[in-house]
């Protein structure tokens, strides 16, 4: 286990997990995005992804993006 922060708030979780299990851990809703945040930037993880947590991970949500 982990420890992350899911939109500012600390979570123990598993050290492989999936975007819907952190999703549900935070309280992001259906229709925004899952970006995790590190010192190389900001990434979007996508949908139905496996994903490797490590100690201090942050992970954000935003509005989904809408061209046109």
């Amino acid at each position: 286990m982990s420890t992350a922060i899911i939109n500012g708030r600390r979570v123990e979780i598993p050290s492989t997990t999936t975007d819907d299990e952190i999703r549900q851990m935070g309280d992001i809703k259906p229709g925004r995005t899952l970006i995790k945040r590190d010192r190389l930037g900001n990434f979007v993880i996508p949908r139905k992804s496996k994903v490797n947590v490590r100690d201090g991970d942050t992970f954000v949500d935003a509005p989904a993006r809408i061209k046109g």
